[in-house]
């Protein structure tokens, strides 16, 4: 009987545990765009052929779990700042406890670190960069989070590194694959300073200078719009300098056109939290999709 209650107690806990791991990986479903970007350069660096399957794998588990330690860690250093934004903190639900996402953030770390390194050296020491930027932005003694400009800088940079890890997990440079890298870091620069629209509120609470709180929304606005341009220039300057096909050209033009304009439209309604996200999830679509748009430039028409 006591062997029962002890097997029965085992299970339970290995069940708390797994359902534990499963809230936490889908508390930040958002970190694919990490993931995806270092997928969209590596198809770049490989040139249009069928990619080696097991090396992308790797790639994308590494890249995802680096970013998605890195959003857990900031969420156990910040509770509340997330608490007045009015976020779901994953350790405050009733089935996750502190420790449990504490253990997850260390071993997401481990993994996606051993990963990369299985992959070549070049990616793995991407991947400790990217862990080192991770520390720097949430720790207690760096708090890059709380700085002016330097909290988008930081993410915009570890977007640009993951994708980075897609170049080098290729094993093939291209100048293209090099823009690719680019592409998210421009992205990031509109992504962040939208989000932290949406989170004035609690940021101003907690002592932070973002975007919106140092030069206001309006210009904020400005900002994003002004870094949609460097991005279609840069597809531009990729048909003369990398020869992209003029088809390419214009798909991607046309996104950012897209793009800006649905800029424009929520600078209007940036009070409402359900538009920004519905905005940031498209930008975060629209990295992968200039992406593609790079690789087909490489297709002779």
């Amino acid at each position: 009987m006591a062997l029962d209650y002890k097997n029965s107690s085992i299970a339970r806990n290995f069940s708390i545990c797994i359902l534990s791991v499963v809230t936490l990986l889908r508390s930040r479903t958002l970190v694919y765009g990490f993931a995806i970007g270092s997928f969209g350069t590596y198809l770049i660096a490989s040139g249009i052929k069928i990619p080696d399957f097991f090396v992308v794998g790797r790639l994308l588990i590494s890249v995802y779990f680096l970013a998605l330690a890195t959003y857990l860690y900031n969420d156990l250093t910040d509770y509340k700042v997330d608490h007045i934004n009015n976020r779901k903190i994953v350790y405050n639900s009733k089935e996750t406890h502190y420790r449990t996402m504490l253990y997850s953030t260390i071993g997401f770390f481990v993994i996606s670190t051993l990963l990369a390194f299985s992959i070549n050296i070049l990616t793995g020491i991407c991947a400790l960069a990217f862990l080192g930027l991770a520390i720097a932005y949430s720790h207690p003694r760096t708090h890059f989070k709380d700085r002016f400009m330097v909290k988008t800088l930081v993410t915009a940079l570890g977007a640009s590194i993951a994708s980075i890890m897609g170049l080098l997990a290729a094993e093939n440079f291209s100048y293209l694959a090099l823009v690719s890298s680019i592409v998210p870091f421009l992205f990031y620069f509109i992504l962040g300073p939208l989000g932290d629209i949406g989170d004035m509120r609690g940021d101003k609470a907690g002592g932070r200078r973002t975007i919106p709180i140092m030069v206001g929304i309006p210009k904020t606005f400005v900002f994003t719009g002004i870094i949609v341009s460097c991005i279609a220039s840069m597809i531009l300057a990729s048909y003369y300098f990398l020869g992209i096909n003029i088809i390419s050209v214009i798909f991607g033009i046309s996104l950012c056109t897209y793009a800006f304009f649905k800029i424009k439209k929520l600078s209007k309604q940036y009070e409402d939290k359900k538009k920004i996200s519905q905005v940031r999830t498209m930008l975060r679509y629209s990295i992968f999709a200039i992406q593609i748009i790079l690789l087909m430039g490489t297709v002779n028409v």
